[in-house]
């Protein structure tokens, strides 16, 4: 019953350690049936709606806005690019395509209205191959670039979106590929056109025409304030979709996966975003709204410390996104380490906001700002400096003391190798010694 106990506390606290204790959504949100969802305001990536939100899953075509971010980072979009035989028909032929030949040759903007409308895999084969080489090589560049914007939780294998074991995203993930690819200006426009006409190619004499069969974008389904929205579908993945939307002078990006109906992803998208934009707005905070949390010493990340004054601090466009009833004057503000130039004049340190509710505590935004510093009244300290000299002369300890440990365990069993081998001679020996005398004996009354 005590070690029950023990086992209980132990894994409490390891749940108090592992839950972050600021909420991202508030009361009353609306039941959706898609496994996993999140809805973020894209300027400040505030989350304001999360199920399961870090939940890791196949993506399918989704996995498109990463490559569209890509072909406009790395492509001019006149480029011309040539299909080669693995881009076509290296795919099912009963996946999305636009019936591609071989040694075809498009440009990468007729490439990215492939993606946008068509979903077509063999276009993004061929926006991959003509960046990386290879599908491989590009799934590396997707992740790295993955890894770049934060998305921490995906892998991606492939440019389309076709399953694959370490093919893998979340909603999250998802919304900040989409967050970032929205800073481009020509991003939307790929994944928001309904109709696009592909002029002939060098292997086809007769004109294109790309239908989208996304229903926010065919007018199927109205969402007011539509920007971009992209569809996905496989077996594995079920029904996926990522939108973005701006209502008066507000953006959110709406991600739902694995959605069991194809209508479901529409249905739980708009009752998502109509809950955000009925529930939060942006608020735009000054320096007057945050000097009672605003610090008279700042913590560098060398250990030094400064004495800074409250005029010292810049504050310039920082946006917070709040409940309608909450306002700036509800928001405290904690300050983290700072990073200064290389004269020392100039320190960044990062701003998060928080307002409270209902006994939560919600992050609502956060900025980097610029604070004056004056050289000459920036202090080290010592005392953390010796504490890390310290802690790592006490690691090297541990690393040589647990070397010495090893070695001396390593000696030990070579040396009772060493006296088992030996034992087991002598005993062969004696009994080579006893097996010859009986044979001597033998011999010696045969001769007789």
């Amino acid at each position: 019953m005590k070690k029950t106990a023990v086992l209980l506390s132990i894994l409490v606290a390891a749940s108090a350690f592992f839950i972050p204790d600021i909420k991202v959504q508030a009361a009353a949100s609306p039941y959706i049936t898609s496994q996993t969802a999140v809805v973020i305001e894209a300027d400040t990536g505030t989350v304001l709606y999360d199920k399961n939100m870090n939940r890791q899953m196949h993506p399918a075509s989704i996995t498109k806005l990463m490559t569209a971010m890509l072909a406009l980072e790395h492509c001019d979009t006149g480029e011309v690019m040539t299909t080669s035989h693995n881009a076509v028909y290296s795919l099912p032929f009963n996946t999305s395509h636009i019936a591609l030949f071989e040694k075809e040759q498009i440009t990468v903007e007729q490439a990215l209205y492939a993606l946008g409308i068509e979903s077509a895999n063999d276009a993004a084969n061929v926006i991959a191959e003509h960046i990386s080489g290879t599908n491989e090589d590009f799934g590396k560049l997707m992740t790295e670039k993955a890894r770049k914007i934060g998305a921490v939780n995906t892998n991606f294998t492939n440019p389309h979106g076709l399953p694959e074991d370490s093919h893998y995203t979340t909603a999250y993930d998802m919304a900040l590929i989409a967050k970032a690819a929205l800073e481009n200006e020509n991003f939307a426009k790929y994944f928001s056109a309904n109709r696009y006409d592909m002029p002939p190619t060098n292997q086809r004499d007769e004109m294109r025409q790309f239908w989208n069969a996304n229903y926010f974008i065919n007018g199927y389904e109205y969402c007011d304030g539509l920007i971009m929205s992209k569809t996905g579908w496989t077996e594995e993945a079920r029904h996926t979709l990522v939108t973005a939307v701006e209502r008066e002078g507000i953006t959110l990006i709406a991600v739902v996966m694995y959605s069991e109906k194809q209508g479901e992803k529409y249905d739980d998208t708009l009752a998502l975003l109509d809950y955000c934009f009925d529930s939060y707005t942006t608020v735009s905070v000054t320096k007057d709204d945050m000097l009672d949390d605003i610090p008279t010493q700042l913590t560098f990340r060398d250990a030094s410390t400064a004495q800074v004054g409250q005029e010292n601090f810049m504050v310039e466009n920082f946006l917070v996104v709040l409940p309608k009833d909450q306002s700036a004057e509800d928001l405290d503000f904690e300050f983290g380490y700072g990073t200064l130039n290389e004269d020392k004049t100039l320190a960044t340190l990062t701003v998060e906001a928080y307002y409270s509710k209902d006994g939560g505590r919600y992050r609502c935004g956060q900025q980097d700002i610029s604070v004056i510093v004056n050289s000459d009244k920036i202090k080290a300290d010592r005392s953390k400096q010796l504490n890390v000299i310290k802690r790592v002369g006490l690691t090297i300890f541990n690393i040589l003391l647990w070397g010495l440990v090893i070695w001396c365990v390593f000696i030990a069993l070579r040396q009772l190798v060493i006296i088992e081998n030996r034992r087991r001679n002598r005993k062969r020996r004696k009994q080579l010694r006893a097996k010859g005398q009986r044979v001597y004996r033998n011999s010696d009354r045969y001769n007789k």
